[in-house]
C-alpha cells in the first residue's frame, strides 16, 4: 500500500484534519519555552537588599535564578561587576536596574563570555572609556520585560546582546543597503555610555550614584537594560553557555570573511594573530574552501588549534632569521603575495604588515584589531596604488538582529562547532575578574563565566534538556527542523521533525496536527515525501512527526528479520512483555513527553492539537484519540491497519509487546470505537482502493461497520 496510496490522499486528509484545526476553539495564553524556565537558586535564595538612599523608589529583591520574582515596570536589586576605573581591579557591588523605557528590554544575563575590547576599555586604551561603568557585551539572556512599544521579544525570550543594533526601519539608509551594518541609530548616545534618551538604568544602591552603560549592552551585570533593536532573539533550545560567543569575537571572525571580504575557493589567506577572533578567520576562510591558509602568531603554543580549524602553514614571526619580515616570508610563498589578508592584533604595524604581505594587483587586507587610542595606520601610497585594497569591518558585518539567530541555528546543527573556543570556564559573578586574568595570561581564547548554571535534565515528563538540533531548512515559507533528544519514556534517544509555519504565533500558540508514520518508516517520511508543508504554511498550522520506534544500541528489535515487528514497528503503545517493556513504551512517549516538549518548546496550543497517520501510524493515530478522549481535537488515517486483532500484523506485535493478541483489543481501533465516551467528531479515513493489502491487513470495512454499530 505504500507504492499504491496516491499523493492526492495526504493531501486531502491532511486539509480535512488541518482545517478543522484551523477553526478550533478560543486559544489558551501561550506558557513560555521550556528553555526559559530556570532552575531555582541552589542555596541562599535572593540576592540580599539594602536599604535605599532617600527618595529612591522602591526596588523589589531578585532571586539570582529565574524571572520570576521580577516585578515588572519596578526597579530591581543585584548585583553587577563595576569597573571604578582604568587599570583597576573590577568590583562586586549591589546596584540598581531601572525598569525599561520605551523601545528597551531588560534581561537577565546567563552567561559572558569576556572579549578583548572589555580588556581593552579596562586597561584605558579606549578613547570612548567611561568610569565608572558596566563591561560586557558578548553574552546570553533571558528576557525579563520589556518598555512600551516593544513588539519583537516577550519575556522568556533568548536573545544575544549586540553592540551593533539593526533598527529595520526603512528611513535607515544603513539598514535597508546589503553593503553595511553599521546602524547609526543609537550610536551618538551608545558612545556617550547611556540609554537612547540620554539616561542610565543603573546606579549604585548604596549612594544612588549613576553608572555608565558600556557599548550598548552591560552585561557584567546579573541584570541589564538594552534597545529592542540590540536584541537578536534566538531559538528556545540554544545553550547560551555557548551562543554567548556570537555576540562578537567570532562571528566577526566569521563574517569578516563572508561578508567584508568575500573570500572566494581556492584563494589563499593570511592571518596574523591567532586569538579567537584570528581562528574563527581561519575556520570560516576553510569552509570557504580557501587553498592555503597562513596562521601568524609570536606564540607557537597557538598553532595546533589554528591547524585543527584548517589552518595549512603557521609562521612565527619571532623566530625569523635578522633582517626578514614576514612581509618578504609570505610573498616568497606565494610569489606575488596573499590574496588575503587579515589584521587580529590591533597593533598598526602589524595592520600595515598585513596590508604589504597582500597581492599585488588584487589583494585585500581586513582591519579586525581595534588599535589603541591615539593610533594612526600608515604604509606607502605605492601599495594601494599597485592594486592592494585596505578596508576593515565591525562585527563581521553582520545585521545583528536578522542574522545572529541564522547563526546561532548554525551553530546548533553542528555546521559551526564553537566548543574549541571556551578554554576557560567560571561560575557566578565572582569569577569575571578571574575570566580577565585568564584572558590577560595569552593562555585563554575565550572564558565564560556563568551567572546561571544550565537547566537540569527534566525528568518527570521529560528528557528535554538536551534538545539538539540536526537539520534545518526552509519549505513553503516556513522552517523544516529535526531534532533528537533523550527520552525518559523510552530511555533511549529518540528523533523527531516538527515544521513550523511562517510568521510569529498566535497569542494562544501554533494549531498542530501529529503524524504518525508507518511500518519500515521513520519521522522524515512523511517530510520529504507528501508536500504537507505548503499546507500547513497556508493555514498556520505546525506538524509534529515523532519516529516510529526507538532505536539504537542497547534497544531490541534491530534485527528481528521482520518488518512488522521491533525496531520501525512499535504500533505505538506500551509494550508489557519482556525484552520490549524496556524501551517500547511508545504511547506515553508521545502523549506525555513529545506533546508536551513540542509545545513548551516551539508554542503550540495543546487545545488545538489533531492527529493522524498512515499504515500501522493510522492505527496509532485513531487507537490515542480513541483511548484519549478529548486530548485530540481532530483525527484522520491513510491506510490504516483498522482492526490489528484480526490483521497478521497486528497480531504478530500484540503477541509480542503485549502477551496476546486478546491484550492487543485494548489497543485495536474497531474493539475500541464500541465503548468510546469522548467527543464525537469525524473520523476521516482515506483509503486506496486498490491497495494489495486492504483484506487481509487493513481491513476499512471492519471499522466501518463497528462506527456503524456504535452510531
Amino acid at each position: 500500500h505504500f507504492r499504491t496510496m496516491a499523493a492526492r490522499s495526504t493531501a486531502v486528509v491532511a486539509i480535512a484534519c488541518l482545517i478543522g484545526l484551523a477553526a478550533g476553539e478560543s486559544p489558551r495564553p501561550i506558557r513560555r519555552p521550556i528553555a526559559s524556565r530556570l532552575p531555582a537558586r541552589p542555596s541562599g535564595g535572593t540576592t540580599p537588599t539594602r536599604a535605599l538612599p532617600a527618595g529612591a523608589p522602591s526596588a523589589a529583591p531578585a532571586l539570582a535564578y529565574g524571572i520570576d520574582a521580577v516585578s515588572p515596570g519596578q526597579p530591581i536589586v543585584c548585583r553587577a561587576a563595576v569597573a571604578w576605573g582604568p587599570k583597576r581591579p573590577i568590583q562586586i557591588e549591589e546596584i540598581i536596574v531601572e525598569p525599561p523605557r520605551a523601545g528597551e528590554v531588560r534581561v537577565r544575563v546567563v552567561a559572558n563570555a569576556l572579549c578583548h575590547t572589555d580588556i581593552y576599555t579596562l586597561d584605558g586604551e579606549d578613547p570612548e572609556g567611561l568610569f565608572p561603568c558596566i563591561l560586557g557585551h558578548e553574552a546570553g539572556a533571558i528576557v525579563v520585560d520589556v518598555g512600551p512599544g516593544v513588539t519583537s521579544v516577550k519575556p522568556g525570550d533568548k536573545i544575544v546582546p549586540c553592540y551593533t543594533p539593526e533598527c529595520g526601519s526603512l528611513d535607515c539608509i544603513f539598514c535597508v543597503s546589503s553593503k553595511t551594518n553599521l546602524c547609526p541609530k543609537i550610536r551618538a548616545t551608545q558612545g556617550k555610555g547611556l540609554m537612547p534618551d540620554g539616561t542610565s538604568r543603573f546606579k549604585l544602591a548604596s549612594t544612588g550614584e549613576p553608572i555608565f552603560h558600556f557599548m550598548g549592552c552591560s552585561t557584567f551585570s546579573e541584570y541589564t537594560v538594552l534597545a529592542e533593536i540590540s536584541c537578536a532573539k534566538v531559538s528556545a533550545a540554544a545553550p547560551l553557555h555557548e551562543v554567548c560567543l556570537l555576540g562578537c569575537g567570532i562571528a566577526t571572525g566569521w563574517g569578516a570573511v563572508w561578508n567584508t571580504c568575500k573570500v572566494e575557493a581556492g584563494s589563499s589567506v593570511g592571518v596574523f594573530g591567532l586569538g579567537a577572533v584570528g581562528l574563527a578567520v581561519i575556520q570560516a576562510a576553510k569552509l570557504a574552501g580557501a587553498r592555503q591558509i597562513f596562521a601568524i602568531d609570536t606564540n607557537p603554543a597557538k598553532f595546533e588549534v589554528a591547524v585543527e580549524l584548517g589552518a595549512t602553514d603557521c609562521i612565527n614571526p619571532a623566530g625569523l632569521a635578522e633582517g626578514v619580515s614576514i612581509v618578504s616570508v609570505l610573498q616568497q610563498r606565494t610569489t606575488w603575495g596573499v590574496d588575503y589578508t587579515f589584521d587580529c592584533t590591533g597593533n598598526t604595524q602589524v595592520m600595515r604588515s598585513a596590508l604589504e604581505a597582500a597581492h599585488r594587483g588584487w589583494g585585500v587586507s581586513c582591519v579586525i584589531g581595534v588599535a589603541a587610542a591615539g593610533k594612526e595606520i600608515a604604509t606607502r601610497p605605492f601599495q594601494l596604488v599597485t592594486g592592494r585594497t585596505w578596508k576593515g569591518t565591525a562585527f563581521g558585518g553582520w545585521k545583528s538582529r536578522s542574522q545572529v539567530p541564522q547563526l546561532v541555528r548554525r551553530v546548533m546543527s553542528g555546521e559551526l562547532p564553537i566548543g574549541r573556543y571556551i578554554t576557560h570556564t567560571y561560575d557566578g559573578l565572582e569569577g569575571t575578574q578571574e575570566a580577565i586574568d585568564a584572558l590577560h595570561s595569552g593562555q585563554c581564547l575565550r572564558a565564560v563565566v556563568q551567572y546561571l548554571p544550565p537547566p537540569p535534565p527534566q525528568t518527570a515528563g521529560g528528557g528535554t534538556s538536551d534538545l539538539r538540533l540536526l537539520l534545518e531548512r526552509r519549505a513553503a515559507g516556513g522552517t523544516q527542523l529535526r531534532f533528537v533528544h533523550t527520552s525518559a519514556a523510552t530511555k533511549s534517544e529518540m528523533k523527531f521533525s516538527v515544521f513550523l509555519p511562517p510568521g510569529e504565533p498566535p497569542a494562544g500558540g501554533w494549531p498542530s496536527l501529529l503524524f504518525l508514520g508507518g511500518l519500515t518508516c521513520t519521522d522524515e517520511n512523511v517530510v520529504y515525501k507528501s508536500g504537507f508543508q505548503a499546507h500547513a504554511a497556508r493555514l498556520g498550522l505546525a506538524v509534529v512527526c515523532p519516529d516510529t520506534s526507538p532505536r539504537g544500541s542497547g534497544v531490541p528489535g534491530g534485527d528481528t528479520g521482520d518488518f512488522a515487528l521491533g525496531q520501525g514497528a512499535s504500533f505505538y503503545l506500551d509494550a508489557t512483555e519482556a525484552p520490549w517493556k524496556e524501551n517500547y513504551r511508545m504511547e506515553s512517549y508521545v502523549r506525555d513527553e513529545l506533546l508536551p516538549l513540542a509545545a513548551e518548546s516551539f508554542g503550540l496550543d495543546l487545545t488545538r492539537v489533531g492527529i493522524t497517520g498512515h499504515s500501522m501510524g493510522g492505527h496509532g493515530a485513531l487507537s490515542l484519540f480513541l483511548r484519549n478522549p478529548g486530548v485530540f481535537k481532530s483525527v484522520s488515517a491513510l491506510a490504516p491497519i483498522c482492526n490489528p486483532t484480526q490483521s497478521p500484523w497486528g497480531k504478530k506485535a500484540f503477541e509480542a509487546y503485549l502477551g496476546s493478541a486478546e491484550a492487543g483489543k485494548a489497543h485495536d481501533a474497531t474493539e475500541l470505537v464500541a465503548t468510546y465516551k469522548g467527543p464525537r467528531v469525524p473520523i476521516l479515513i482515506d483509503q486506496g482502493t486498490a491497495d494489495d493489502f486492504l483484506a487481509t491487513e487493513l481491513l476499512p470495512g471492519h471499522f466501518q461497520r463497528a462506527c456503524a454499530v456504535a452510531s
